[in-house]
């Protein structure tokens, strides 16, 4: 009778301590663990949100944000007119994205462009030792009509040929990295000139045309200079005052052995010439030793 009732009075920890209900405890666990996590997911959604409800949203947002754009000017350096020499001093390369048009000045290519966002300029050069440093930041804000950004870079080659610049503009949504609207590149082709040669048949030319020029300067100096020398010299010539007269130099002799006095010519007219020519005849030899004054 004992050994009968043995087995019907085994307590639940025996039965819960038995190899097969550990296992099915084991998938009881499992299961609610996973159905918990399941509707924690479900809770942060909230009641009829899903993941195809997030992306219309989003796509809204782009459209919406398109639709604010409007028309603006691109005005930048035109490349061909930059006069790129190998080895020297860097060009620079502007850019300009505004709101509103103004007029393009020399030297400057215009072309429509999206506004009205955050805009991003890149400048690619390609070609062999070719070099384009930017400036400037890469976005600017261009909210409005009356808003306007710049751009600058720092063109430089190091070889002569041909090399290529290109002008990317993108607007961008907000501050990320979606692209509203991207201009296709604007391309340009230029050609890198030489630099002078100091052996060429071109330098000497230059060299010998400027000694000559400085020559014919120097020689035509000259020749004024004396031509002034000339003229002064003979302006002093001209400015001296005439030999004294013969009256006021006249002297008369003194007595003794002082000097003779200077013949003074005394014009006289012979009688019974008539027509002639008066004679002139000198009183300086005349002897005065008879002390009269000689007749004049």
């Amino acid at each position: 009778m004992g050994e009968a009732e043995g087995p019907q009075s085994r307590t639940l920890s025996d039965i819960v301590g038995a190899p097969g209900c550990c296992l099915w405890w084991t998938v009881l666990a499992v299961l609610s663990a996973m159905t918990c996590g399941l509707l924690l997911v479900l809770g942060q959604k909230g009641p009829g949100d899903s993941g195809g409800g997030t992306q219309k949203a989003y796509v809204e947002e782009i459209d919406q944000a398109r639709q604010q754009l409007f028309t603006g000017q691109l005005v930048h350096t035109d490349a061909r007119y930059m006069g790129l020499v190998a080895g020297a001093e860097p060009s620079p390369f502007q850019v300009e994205v505004l709101g509103r048009w103004r007029q393009a000045r020399p030297g400057e290519a215009q072309a429509p462009v999206s506004a009205g966002a955050q805009i991003g300029v890149k400048l690619r050069c390609s070609g062999v030792g070719v070099r384009c440093i930017p400036l400037s930041s890469e976005r600017q804000n261009v909210l409005s009509k009356r808003d306007g950004a710049t751009w600058m870079w720092d063109v430089s080659a190091q070889h002569a040929g041909k090399i290529s610049i290109a002008l990317t503009v993108t607007a961008y949504f907000r501050d990320s990295d979606t692209v509203l609207v991207e201009k296709p590149p604007v391309t340009t082709h230029v050609e890198v000139a030489a630099p002078p040669s100091d052996n060429g048949w071109l330098s000497w030319a230059k060299e010998l045309w400027q000694w000559v020029t400085g020559a014919v300067t120097s020689l035509g100096g000259l020749a004024v200079s004396v031509s002034t020398i000339v003229a002064l010299v003979v302006m002093v010539v001209r400015r001296q005052p005439p030999g004294a007269d013969a009256d006021d130099t006249a002297t008369t002799e003194g007595d003794g052995d002082g000097p003779r006095p200077r013949a003074r010519p005394v014009r006289e007219s012979r009688a019974g010439l008539s027509g002639g020519r008066p004679r002139t005849r000198s009183t300086a030899g005349r002897s005065t030793r008879s002390g009269r004054p000689p007749r004049s």
